[in-house]
Protein backbone atom coordinates (compact mmCIF):
# COMPACT_ATOMS: atom_id res chain seq x y z
CA UNK A 1 0.00 0.00 0.00
CA UNK A 2 1.38 3.63 -0.75
CA UNK A 3 0.93 5.60 2.42
CA UNK A 4 0.84 9.23 1.32
CA UNK A 5 0.38 12.27 3.14
CA UNK A 6 -3.28 11.36 3.67
CA UNK A 7 -3.11 8.61 4.90
CA UNK A 8 -3.05 8.46 8.58
CA UNK A 9 -2.43 5.31 10.88
CA UNK A 10 -4.48 4.11 13.35
CA UNK A 11 -4.44 2.28 16.61
CA UNK A 12 -7.17 1.12 18.73
CA UNK A 13 -7.66 -0.53 22.12
CA UNK A 14 -9.95 -1.17 25.10
CA UNK A 15 -11.36 -3.13 27.86
CA UNK A 16 -8.09 -3.06 30.19
CA UNK A 17 -10.25 -2.21 33.27
CA UNK A 18 -7.57 -0.90 35.40
CA UNK A 19 -6.27 -2.74 38.32
CA UNK A 20 -7.11 -6.21 36.69
CA UNK A 21 -5.31 -5.67 33.44
CA UNK A 22 -2.45 -8.23 32.44
CA UNK A 23 0.69 -6.41 32.84
CA UNK A 24 2.23 -8.32 29.65
CA UNK A 25 -0.82 -7.37 27.47
CA UNK A 26 -0.32 -3.53 28.53
CA UNK A 27 4.02 -3.68 27.71
CA UNK A 28 3.09 -4.99 24.26
CA UNK A 29 0.47 -2.59 23.46
CA UNK A 30 2.76 0.24 24.58
CA UNK A 31 5.62 -1.46 22.65
CA UNK A 32 3.74 -1.49 19.46
CA UNK A 33 2.22 2.17 19.92
CA UNK A 34 5.93 3.25 20.26
CA UNK A 35 7.05 1.69 17.43
CA UNK A 36 3.93 2.08 14.81
CA UNK A 37 3.66 5.94 15.96
CA UNK A 38 0.08 6.20 14.89
CA UNK A 39 -1.44 9.68 13.83
CA UNK A 40 -4.63 8.46 16.14
CA UNK A 41 -4.37 6.24 19.03
CA UNK A 42 -8.03 5.44 20.45
CA UNK A 43 -9.00 3.85 23.80
CA UNK A 44 -12.77 2.61 23.06
CA UNK A 45 -13.41 2.58 26.85
CA UNK A 46 -13.51 0.89 30.18
CA UNK A 47 -10.18 1.38 30.71
CA UNK A 48 -11.24 1.20 34.68
CA UNK A 49 -13.14 -1.62 36.22
CA UNK A 50 -14.83 -0.14 39.38
CA UNK A 51 -16.94 -3.24 40.16
CA UNK A 52 -16.88 -1.66 43.83
CA UNK A 53 -19.57 0.86 41.98
CA UNK A 54 -22.23 -2.36 40.66
CA UNK A 55 -25.30 -2.75 41.91
CA UNK A 56 -25.01 -6.66 41.54
CA UNK A 57 -21.46 -6.49 43.32
CA UNK A 58 -20.10 -8.88 46.17
CA UNK A 59 -19.58 -7.74 49.35
CA UNK A 60 -16.03 -8.84 48.54
CA UNK A 61 -16.35 -6.71 45.79
CA UNK A 62 -17.94 -3.75 47.29
CA UNK A 63 -15.30 -3.63 50.07
CA UNK A 64 -12.68 -3.20 47.19
CA UNK A 65 -11.43 0.65 47.20
CA UNK A 66 -11.34 2.16 43.63
CA UNK A 67 -8.46 4.27 44.41
CA UNK A 68 -5.87 1.45 42.91
CA UNK A 69 -8.02 0.13 39.94
CA UNK A 70 -8.26 4.29 38.66
CA UNK A 71 -4.92 4.85 38.97
CA UNK A 72 -4.18 1.32 36.80
CA UNK A 73 -6.21 2.88 34.35
CA UNK A 74 -5.23 6.40 34.11
CA UNK A 75 -1.97 5.30 34.25
CA UNK A 76 -2.37 2.89 31.15
CA UNK A 77 -3.42 6.46 29.65
CA UNK A 78 -1.20 8.31 30.57
CA UNK A 79 1.56 6.00 29.13
CA UNK A 80 -0.77 4.82 25.75
CA UNK A 81 -0.95 9.16 24.81
CA UNK A 82 -4.59 8.80 23.57
CA UNK A 83 -6.02 11.05 21.17
CA UNK A 84 -9.64 9.97 21.87
CA UNK A 85 -11.11 8.28 25.11
CA UNK A 86 -13.87 6.99 25.23
CA UNK A 87 -16.10 5.85 28.53
CA UNK A 88 -17.33 2.57 28.32
CA UNK A 89 -20.30 1.36 30.70
CA UNK A 90 -18.12 0.59 33.31
CA UNK A 91 -16.85 4.04 33.42
CA UNK A 92 -20.95 5.39 33.18
CA UNK A 93 -21.72 4.00 36.39
CA UNK A 94 -19.54 6.93 38.05
CA UNK A 95 -21.41 9.74 35.98
CA UNK A 96 -25.14 8.03 37.08
CA UNK A 97 -23.69 7.53 40.95
CA UNK A 98 -23.05 11.44 40.96
CA UNK A 99 -26.48 11.88 41.71
CA UNK A 100 -26.73 8.54 44.14
CA UNK A 101 -28.84 9.64 47.06
CA UNK A 102 -25.84 8.19 48.91
CA UNK A 103 -23.71 11.37 49.82
CA UNK A 104 -20.08 9.41 50.07
CA UNK A 105 -20.97 7.41 46.91
CA UNK A 106 -22.04 10.32 45.00
CA UNK A 107 -19.22 12.29 46.38
CA UNK A 108 -16.76 9.21 45.18
CA UNK A 109 -17.76 9.28 41.76
CA UNK A 110 -17.58 13.07 41.56
CA UNK A 111 -13.98 13.14 42.57
CA UNK A 112 -13.36 10.16 40.27
CA UNK A 113 -14.94 11.88 37.35
CA UNK A 114 -12.53 14.84 37.89
CA UNK A 115 -9.53 12.69 37.99
CA UNK A 116 -10.90 11.11 34.65
CA UNK A 117 -11.39 14.45 32.88
CA UNK A 118 -8.36 16.19 34.47
CA UNK A 119 -6.41 13.51 32.90
CA UNK A 120 -7.57 13.53 29.76
CA UNK A 121 -7.10 17.36 29.48
CA UNK A 122 -3.35 16.98 30.66
CA UNK A 123 -3.18 14.58 27.43
CA UNK A 124 -5.09 16.67 25.19
CA UNK A 125 -7.44 13.71 24.37
CA UNK A 126 -10.99 13.89 23.66
CA UNK A 127 -12.92 12.62 26.28
CA UNK A 128 -16.37 10.92 24.74
CA UNK A 129 -19.10 10.31 27.22
CA UNK A 130 -20.93 7.00 27.55
CA UNK A 131 -24.86 7.03 25.55
CA UNK A 132 -25.25 4.36 24.52
CA UNK A 133 -25.76 3.28 20.56
CA UNK A 134 -25.52 7.01 20.12
CA UNK A 135 -21.85 7.33 21.45
CA UNK A 136 -19.30 7.29 18.23
CA UNK A 137 -16.53 9.13 16.68
CA UNK A 138 -15.87 8.90 12.78
CA UNK A 139 -12.03 8.62 11.94
CA UNK A 140 -12.09 8.26 8.30
CA UNK A 141 -14.43 6.10 6.94
CA UNK A 142 -14.77 3.97 10.27
CA UNK A 143 -17.17 4.67 13.63
CA UNK A 144 -15.87 4.00 16.74
CA UNK A 145 -18.12 3.42 19.62
CA UNK A 146 -17.19 1.43 22.48
CA UNK A 147 -20.17 -0.94 21.96
CA UNK A 148 -23.47 -2.37 23.19
CA UNK A 149 -24.28 -5.93 21.90
CA UNK A 150 -22.92 -8.57 23.76
CA UNK A 151 -23.31 -12.01 21.62
CA UNK A 152 -21.32 -13.58 19.32
CA UNK A 153 -22.78 -12.58 16.20
CA UNK A 154 -22.14 -8.36 17.55
CA UNK A 155 -18.92 -7.82 14.94
CA UNK A 156 -21.74 -8.45 12.37
CA UNK A 157 -24.59 -6.54 14.22
CA UNK A 158 -22.17 -3.96 14.94
CA UNK A 159 -21.38 -3.10 11.06
CA UNK A 160 -25.39 -3.31 10.51
CA UNK A 161 -25.44 -0.62 12.97
CA UNK A 162 -22.98 1.64 12.04
CA UNK A 163 -21.45 0.96 9.18
CA UNK A 164 -17.63 0.09 8.96
CA UNK A 165 -16.95 0.06 13.15
CA UNK A 166 -14.19 -0.59 15.63
CA UNK A 167 -15.63 -1.46 19.23
CA UNK A 168 -14.42 -2.98 22.48
CA UNK A 169 -17.01 -4.53 24.99
CA UNK A 170 -17.42 -8.09 24.31
CA UNK A 171 -13.62 -8.59 25.29
CA UNK A 172 -13.58 -11.27 21.66
CA UNK A 173 -10.98 -10.29 19.25
CA UNK A 174 -12.90 -11.11 16.22
CA UNK A 175 -14.43 -9.08 12.79
CA UNK A 176 -17.55 -9.56 10.87
CA UNK A 177 -19.06 -8.52 7.88
CA UNK A 178 -22.54 -6.90 8.17
CA UNK A 179 -25.17 -8.11 5.68
CA UNK A 180 -25.45 -4.93 3.89
CA UNK A 181 -25.94 -4.24 0.32
CA UNK A 182 -22.13 -1.57 0.85
CA UNK A 183 -20.30 -5.09 3.17
CA UNK A 184 -19.10 -3.08 6.20
CA UNK A 185 -17.35 -4.48 8.74
CA UNK A 186 -17.37 -4.69 12.67
CA UNK A 187 -14.23 -5.30 14.29
CA UNK A 188 -13.84 -6.03 18.04
CA UNK A 189 -10.36 -5.35 19.35
CA UNK A 190 -10.79 -7.70 22.67
CA UNK A 191 -9.53 -6.82 26.33
CA UNK A 192 -6.33 -6.52 27.83
CA UNK A 193 -7.20 -8.23 31.12
CA UNK A 194 -5.83 -10.90 32.86
CA UNK A 195 -7.43 -14.04 32.14
CA UNK A 196 -9.73 -15.17 34.80
CA UNK A 197 -9.56 -12.17 36.58
CA UNK A 198 -12.79 -10.38 36.57
CA UNK A 199 -15.06 -12.05 39.48
CA UNK A 200 -18.17 -11.22 38.28
CA UNK A 201 -17.81 -12.89 34.50
CA UNK A 202 -16.08 -16.03 36.11
CA UNK A 203 -19.43 -18.26 36.15
CA UNK A 204 -20.22 -17.37 31.99
CA UNK A 205 -19.38 -19.78 29.84
CA UNK A 206 -18.51 -16.85 26.79
CA UNK A 207 -16.01 -15.59 29.50
CA UNK A 208 -13.65 -18.52 28.00
CA UNK A 209 -13.92 -16.74 24.41
CA UNK A 210 -12.36 -13.85 25.54
CA UNK A 211 -9.19 -12.91 23.98
CA UNK A 212 -6.54 -9.87 23.99
CA UNK A 213 -5.55 -7.36 21.09
CA UNK A 214 -5.85 -4.48 18.92
CA UNK A 215 -6.77 -3.22 15.40
CA UNK A 216 -4.21 -1.05 13.65
CA UNK A 217 -4.19 0.23 9.96
CA UNK A 218 -4.33 3.52 7.80
CA UNK A 219 -7.48 5.67 7.10
CA UNK A 220 -7.61 8.32 5.04
CA UNK A 221 -8.24 11.67 5.96
CA UNK A 222 -11.74 12.15 4.04
CA UNK A 223 -14.10 9.63 4.76
CA UNK A 224 -15.21 9.53 1.03
CA UNK A 225 -11.53 8.95 -0.27
CA UNK A 226 -11.00 5.51 -0.42
CA UNK A 227 -11.16 2.66 2.15
CA UNK A 228 -9.18 2.18 5.23
CA UNK A 229 -7.22 -0.95 5.49
CA UNK A 230 -7.31 -2.35 9.07
CA UNK A 231 -6.29 -5.11 10.85
CA UNK A 232 -6.88 -7.26 14.09
CA UNK A 233 -3.77 -8.63 16.05
CA UNK A 234 -4.96 -11.07 18.78
CA UNK A 235 -2.46 -13.11 21.04
CA UNK A 236 -3.09 -16.13 21.37
CA UNK A 237 -4.80 -18.17 24.36
CA UNK A 238 -1.61 -20.25 25.29
CA UNK A 239 0.90 -17.96 24.12
CA UNK A 240 2.93 -16.26 27.00
CA UNK A 241 4.92 -13.56 25.00
CA UNK A 242 3.69 -11.30 22.25
CA UNK A 243 4.90 -11.50 18.56
CA UNK A 244 4.02 -8.03 17.54
CA UNK A 245 3.34 -6.96 13.67
CA UNK A 246 6.12 -4.48 13.82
Amino acid sequence: MNVGKKWKKLLAVGCSHGLYADPKAIAAVLKFREAYKPDACVHLGDFTDLSCFMASASLQAQAEAPQPDVDGGLDFLEKLKPTLVFCGNHEDRLWRLQHSPNAIIAHAAYDIVKQIASTCHKLRAELVPYDGVFQQRQIGNVTLTHGTIYNENSPRDMAEMYGNVIFAHTHKVGAMKGRRVDCPTGYCVGTLTKKGALEYAKTRRSTLAWSQGFVWGFYHESKTCGQSVLWLHEQPANQAEWILPL
